[in-house]
């Protein structure tokens, strides 16, 4: 049993540190606006004040601390991802047992989606991953009412919520199940009180902190209120069939959802937990592949316990009318470990695939291209922020986020005062930028050349760009 752990664990952190540098599957401009948000912070610019943000700011304040290039920040979301297996591991195992731990264990593994945002740097995979903790230490408090578990989970929370906002669905989930204990009588109203004041007021003090540190009004304005302009995309929705389609056994905690309620508390939280970010997936307006990692940690744990219990001996009568115990699987069992083996075909398959086929990224090349090209103390612009981390170049704060979806929209105007306000040394158009066609023009006739395409060869860049645009074409304008 330790081989097949330490198997599990040595296997996932391999796939997550293979070629760190490069990436099989990327998640658009998301990692490039986060990237360079933390060389700006680093600098010295004021998160929110003076760099735009439309996210919580706990994952730019840790990677600020240790910024050293985009491989960095991205082994910090390495780090955090193998603490959340391990963390579901241990939970597992005291659920269910050895077997249910290396089920668990080997999904989060090779889970495509907590895999891919495992190796980027993610607020997906880092909310996910502190979410992932804070849930073993809700079910540490359950064996025994130990407060300081349950203060240590709802710190936790908080945490996540601060890495991503997102992470406060993981939180309402956790007062879902406090509520249903109390009405279906499992718990006593003075116990569920005591609870959930706990546990909200810890899940609190991180975001409490950060506010009165960075500001209310303009964090608010920030991760809030610039978040609540996006139109609805039923077309996205599908990246909710991708995620189970993806690991076909995290579908079967739902499918056995009734006998996992009547199991015990720690499978009601859990269900809990999974009912909240699903049922937020299905109503927000979008919804990518990548806010699904959200997900994967307390399916994980759910799919090992189902797989662990639906394995064991079956008692039969033998021939001469004795009983006798046998090691014989039941049909449930046999389907249960059936999908749990296409599970890790699929979706461990589609990984190692895209492992092996990637190629060195063209953001890198590009990145390489326009360090050579510029000295540190230029300004640049480019359709994908990563080029700019990867060169460690500083950007206009007005255009380190240039998604296609944000409040207020990315306008031609506002790409052309930062060019001149800022004297840009070079523009690299791709992805939103393409979408200004009068900026090639603007461009070369403020003194810029458009670079011959083959000094910059291109590259072989991500293999599984699901739910994603790639990055061509692209146009190196240098001054």
């Amino acid at each position: 049993m330790l081989i097949l752990t330490l198997f599990i664990v040595v296997a996932a952190l391999a796939l997550r540190v293979y070629h760190l540098e490069w990436s099989f599957s990327n998640n658009g401009v998301d990692e490039g606006v986060m990237a360079e948000r933390v060389l700006m912070l680093s600098e010295g610019y004021d998160l929110y004040a003076e760099l735009p943000c439309d996210q919580a700011p706990g994952a730019f304040l840790m990677g600020a601390v240790a910024w050293g290039d985009v491989v960095s920040l991205r082994a910090l979301t390495v780090v955090f991802s193998m603490l959340a297996i391990g963390s579901c591991m241990y939970a597992s195992r005291r659920m269910a047992g050895a077997g249910a731990m290396l089920v668990t264990g080997a999904l989060l593994a090779v889970d495509f989606t907590f895999l891919r945002e495992s190796r980027l740097f993610s607020l997906d995979a880092l909310a996910a991953s502190v979410l992932a903790v804070s849930l073993l230490a809700f079910i540490m408090y359950q064996h025994g009412n130990r407060l300081p578990y349950l203060v240590a989970s709802g710190l936790l929370m908080g945490l996540s919520a601060s890495v991503k906002l997102l992470g406060v669905v993981g939180l309402a989930g956790m007062l879902l199940f406090i509520v249903l204990e109390t009405a279906s009588r499992r718990s006593d109203v003075r116990t569920s009180a005591v609870a959930t004041v706990a546990l909200v007021a810890s899940a609190c003090v991180p975001m409490v902190a950060l506010l009165l540190l960075l500001g209310p009004s303009d964090m608010l304005e920030g991760m809030v209120f610039n978040q609540g302009h996006r139109t609805f995309d039923a077309f996205l929705k599908l990246s909710v069939v991708a995620f189970f389609g993806l690991c076909i056994a995290y579908a079967l905690p739902l499918v056995r959802a009734k006998a996992l309620w009547r199991a015990g508390p720690a499978e009601r939280l859990l269900l809990s937990v999974t009912f909240a970010v699903l049922l937020f997936m299905v109503v927000q307006p979008l919804v990518f592949l990548h806010h699904m990692a959200l997900a994967s940690p307390a399916l994980a744990i759910l799919a090992g316990v189902v797989v662990a219990r639906e394995r064991g001996p079956k008692s039969i009568t033998c021939s001469e009318g004795k009983p006798l115990i046998v090691s014989k699987l039941s049909r449930g069992a046999k389907a249960a470990i059936a999908i749990l083996v296409a599970s890790l075909a699929v979706s461990g398959g589609l990984s190692v695939y895209g492992l092996l086929l990637q190629d060195e990224p063209i953001q890198i090349v590009y990145g390489r291209a326009l360090a050579e090209l510029t000295d540190e103390d230029d300004w640049v612009i480019c359709g994908d922020p990563l080029i700019a981390a990867y060169a460690d170049r500083r950007v206009p704060p007005e255009m380190v986020n240039v998604a296609h979806r944000q409040y207020p929209e990315l306008t031609f105007d506002t790409v052309r005062t930062a060019v001149v306000q800022y004297d840009v040394a070079a523009v690299v158009v791709c992805y939103h930028l393409n979408d200004f066609e009068g900026l090639p023009g603007f461009l070369e006739s403020h003194g810029y050349t458009l670079i011959d395409p083959s000094y910059v060869t291109a590259s072989g860049g991500a293999a599984l760009d699901l739910f994603q645009e790639g990055i061509e074409p692209v146009s190196f304008y240098l001054r």
